[in-house]
């Protein structure tokens, strides 16, 4: 059976009461057409204690042959944005291969709680899926969900933004948060100085990755550039305009200000937006975390000083080989490793949370070879 992409277009015309009250009925939440697997009551448990596979070198070659076909509902922070529509797009180029369709739905607004509704729509539909991979809004807002579709039978796995480590099996870390914080501050140093401050814009205040981004700033702020200093955080709520709103703050109130560091996809354009229009092109630096796609008008004129990131669609490749190895009870113990088709070897860890998976190194984006990337 081939590998589909099926949105949840009833979750952008329900309002959320009406989904919870579904949810709470026990009734389908989502489109009928996403409903062709089979029930999630035979996959053997997904651990990280030792298994048929315990060695370091446990293999996903198996799972591409495995008979029993899954649905993997991937339950980003919300529906639109590019990064997720990646994600989901690397999810379905391999879903074939490893008998699985993908089933992509998420609330319209960046919200916990909303989100919280969607998974709880997944658990009480008539066909559930038998793997749910989430990227949090919230570290704890979507726990009782997770933990209830845990409750259900069906495999809990996160991706890009996590919640509590005990709410889910394994969660795949972009990339090493000193490692982007390193490149972010690295390149504004490089580029603007060590003296002066630096604006942050981010998306919500309960962020997981986001915070864990800015954490890792400061730490490597105060180890290595003492002159530097990082301004009261901006939120833009994953929106365009906020983050427009929320940078020319930002740019008013700190007359010492050398960049803006934009780490939410949507506060890119926002950033970039605010410092055209206060005629700041070439003195406030602009170096986000974000997908070329959105931004190739700025690389073009030079307007976007870095873009950092990783390569979406592979990732999405990522959380489908994970999600097959999971329901297949086939992942290794903490330390070992497995194997994700052309993207090689991964390595199980403990750090910086339980079950954790590192996707890759931060990928730079450049004037030079953003046109190699489409998403």
């Amino acid at each position: 059976m081939s590998g589909k992409i099926t949105p949840h277009w009833s979750r952008r015309t329900l309002p959320l009461a009406a989904i919870a009250a579904l949810a709470l009925a026990g009734c389908s939440v989502t489109n009928s057409s996403s409903s062709t697997s089979a029930p999630a009551s035979s996959a053997p448990a997904a651990s990280t204690s030792a298994s048929a596979s315990t060695s370091s070198s446990a293999s996903s070659s198996a799972s591409s042959l495995a008979s029993t076909h899954i649905t993997v509902a991937i339950v980003p922070k919300l529906l639109g944005l590019s990064v997720f529509e990646a994600n989901v797009k690397g999810a379905e180029q391999v879903a074939a291969s490893l008998n699985e369709s993908i089933d992509y739905t998420a609330s319209v607004d960046a919200s916990g709680p909303d989100q919280a509704a969607v998974i709880m729509g997944l658990v009480h539909s008539n066909h559930p899926p038998q793997v749910i991979a989430y990227s949090a809004n919230d570290p704890t807002s979507e726990v009782p969900a997770l933990e209830a579709a845990a409750k259900a039978g069906i495999k809990v796995i996160g991706f890009d933004s996590d919640v509590t480590a005990s709410a889910r099996l394994y969660f795949i870390q972009d990339t090493a948060y000193p490692a982007m914080a390193q490149s972010l501050i690295n390149a504004v140093v490089a580029k603007f100085g060590s003296k002066g401050t630096i604006g942050i814009l981010s998306s919500t205040p309960d962020a997981t990755i986001q915070n864990a981004w800015i954490g890792a700033m400061r730490t490597y702020i105060a180890q290595k550039y003492p002159n530097l200093k990082i301004g009261p955080i901006g939120y833009g709520q994953s929106n365009v305009s906020v983050s427009q709103s929320q940078a020319t703050n930002l740019i008013d109130s700190n007359p010492d200000l050398l960049a803006l560091i934009p780490i939410d996809g949507d506060a890119v354009p926002g950033a970039l937006a605010a410092v055209q229009a206060l005629g700041k092109d070439g003195k406030i630096g602009v170096f986000g975390i974000g997908d070329p796609n959105p931004n190739q008008k700025y690389f073009a004129n030079g307007s976007l000083t870095g873009l950092f990131l990783w390569n979406e669609v592979g990732e999405g490749e990522l959380i489908a080989y994970l999600a097959r190895d999971v329901y297949d009870g086939t992942m290794p113990a903490v330390g070992g490793t497995f194997t994700a088709g052309s993207l090689g070897a991964y390595t199980v860890s403990n750090s910086p949370a339980p079950g954790t998976i590192i996707f890759s190194a931060p990928l730079e984006f450049t004037k030079s070879n953003y046109l190699k990337y489409n998403f």
